[in-house]
């Protein structure tokens, strides 16, 4: 259990929390949201003890162990399983499996075991730390973007692993449904303090939608009282008959707390510049193979055609070949077999993970945009105002950008560029929610075509139409959408998660005990799992009708019907404390649950 309370912290001019608070309870998993540079690093590092608040405090009982990933690797031991197996308890000595598991599990393989840390790229380094943390078990465990240096496999692992953390969680994320997956609750860092609702991030940000729509609708209210009242005073303070009246309301209005106007929150806005195609593909590649050294194909004999508005995810585990297919449409290699016909029409746009360090640090952001040709110093002042640099923020250095701020101005010289064709490799890196959901509304309106590399299930599912499919040693093409190859399909190499998805060893027990004791949990395991899904559909239905209600609501309002904004309020209140009582049932059935699922998997391991 983890308070905070008061917290106020502040860099320079900017202030990120004024008297903010939480707290999270035992056993809840929370995602922590909000726009880029709103803090929520900040907060996950000041809870941590490595960094200090301006005023408030954090507090959690004696001897509560807080985890997080070190932000500088040092690596002590000769081999990764040695590493990692240094958080097991002094009572674990046999136990290394579990260290292998979790390495198996984050894309190691078995030959990986016994190499020395160092011999690993960054985003393996930190996977190694990431599994000797979840190893160690702390009673709250702190991610922060845990998901940007895994690819979609690994981060499909990661979900089903924290999806059972028995303690506290907290993760910080700009990937929707890796948060939807895991967590049990969501703190959103807004307007420098920390909203915490039960539920989603999603459930979230409708919930400061309706209150800060309530808040202006009960200000302007309030602000035409006022004016009322001010009225009254001019028109009759000269009256002896109603000084006293007059007096009365004067009172009243210094007693009166008034509400303040909410600053705008400016919204992020993206729009792709189409030009002309004219032809039946895009692109026709026939036969494709390639890799870096003789007999170690990346691709082998890859098929596909791109027709003009097709949207192809391209996806599967890191290493495998994902960003090098991209290179080779972009024509950044030569030696590859097969054929490759781009049409002479198409005009591409490419976005790759390298292009952020190419950026000069000596320009300003309006400098940087400037050099897409023809580009106006007004129209460079324009995007940077849609991508969230307005005034004198267009005038920032690309030295002292954050990685999201970087990745925003990437981002914004390719939407100054003429194209018929986006090739976007790992887009919504960096990103924030307000961002992601902003470019996935700008590609789906994109009349090009586009082929994107991407581990984001939430822009996979909105975007790809079809799909380049990296599994094990095979890659291809296949002409559907991410939700159906999930289930028509799926990745080969999770069938063995899905058998034995925790990470424990799958031991066959001869005991007749114990497996009738298993069955007797499965037997207790299955109504409550069908009373949690029937509880879950009640509250897709009540939650419909909340949103039914503030469509009426909104009508009712603009036709200044009074009475029915009044019955519609209180029907909504009615309807929210019913969501309130069933998520309570969910948690109440969801733990009992829980508790079989540890005694099943215990008898497994």
């Amino acid at each position: 259990m983890l308070f905070c309370t008061q917290l106020t912290k502040s860099f320079g001019t900017q202030t990120l929390f004024d008297e903010a608070g939480f707290q999270i309870n035992s056993g809840e998993r929370v995602g922590i949201v909000g726009r880029n540079g709103c803090g929520k690093s900040t907060l996950g590092r000041i809870i941590l003890g490595q960094d200090t608040p301006d005023d408030g405090e954090i507090n959690f009982p004696d001897g509560y162990k807080i985890g997080g990933l070190d932000q500088h690797l040092v690596f002590e031991k000769e081999t990764i399983v040695e590493e990692v197996s240094q958080s097991l308890d002094e009572d674990q000595p046999h136990d290394i499996w579990k260290a292998e598991k979790l390495l198996s599990g984050l894309g190691f393989k078995s030959t990986d075991f016994t190499r020395h840390p160092s011999e690993f790229s960054g985003g393996y380094q930190i996977r190694i730390k990431l599994a000797q943390l979840l190893l160690s078990e702390p009673d709250c465990l702190i991610l922060d973007e845990p998901t940007n240096y895994l690819d979609i496999l690994t981060i499909r692992w990661l979900e089903r692993f924290l999806s059972s953390w028995r303690q506290e969680l907290i993760c910080i994320s700009h990937d929707q449904t890796f948060l939807e997956n895991i967590t049990t609750h969501t703190i959103a860092v807004h307007r420098q303090k920390c909203k915490k609702i039960k539920g989603t991030p999603k459930k979230c940000y409708q919930q400061i939608d309706r209150e800060e729509e309530l808040h202006e609708r009960t200000r302007k209210k309030q602000e035409l009282e006022t004016k009322k009242q001010e009225k009254f005073i001019r028109e009759f303070r000269s009256g002896a008959r109603s000084a006293g009246l007059v007096q009365s309301r004067i009172k009243m209005l210094e007693k009166k707390n008034t509400l303040d106007t909410l600053p705008p929150l400016q919204p992020i806005k993206f729009r792709f510049t189409e030009a002309n195609f004219n032809g039946a593909k895009v692109l026709d590649a026939h036969n494709l193979t390639f890799g870096y050294e003789e007999g170690q194909d990346l691709l082998k004999k890859l098929t596909f055609e791109l027709h003009p508005g097709d949207k192809v995810g391209i996806i599967g585990a890191n290493g495998k070949g994902k960003s090098t297919l991209l290179k080779i449409i972009n024509n950044e290699f030569q030696q590859v077999s097969g054929t490759l016909k781009l049409n002479p029409n198409t005009h591409i746009g490419y976005m790759g993970q390298s292009n952020v360090q190419v950026l000069d640090p000596e320009k300003t952001i309006i400098e940087e945009l400037q050099t897409i040709k023809g580009t106006s110093e007004q129209v460079a002042r324009s995007i940077a105002g849609n991508l969230l640099f307005s005034g004198g923020l267009a005038f920032k250095p690309i030295q002292v950008l954050s990685g999201g701020e970087k990745s925003r101005v990437n981002l914004g010289k390719i939407l100054l560029t003429r194209l018929n064709c986006l090739l976007l490799d790992e887009p919504t890196n960096h990103l924030d929610y307000e961002s992601v959901d902003a470019l996935i509304e700008a590609t789906q309106k994109f009349g090009g075509s586009v082929i994107f590399v991407s581990h984001n299930e939430t822009f996979l599912r909105s975007v790809a139409q079809k799909l380049i499919v990296f599994d094990g040693d095979e890659v291809y093409y296949y002409p559907a959408s991410y939700e159906t190859f999930l289930a028509e399909k799926g990745f080969q190499s999770e069938l063995e998660l899905k058998k034995n998805p925790l990470g424990a060893p799958p031991i066959e027990s001869s005991n007749t005990g114990e497996r009738a004791n298993k069955k007797h949990l499965e037997k207790l395991l299955r109504p409550l799992k069908r009373e949690l899904s029937k509880i879950e559909k009640e509250i897709l239905k009540l939650e419909t009708e909340q949103a039914d209600n503030v469509e009426k609501f909104n009508v009712a309002q603009r036709q200044g019907n009074r009475i029915k904004m009044d019955t519609l309020g209180i029907e909504y209140q009615k309807i929210s404390a019913k969501v309130d009582t069933k998520w309570e049932q969910w948690n109440t059935i969801g733990a009992q649950a829980e508790t079989i699922e540890k005694e099943l998997l215990s008898l497994q391991s």
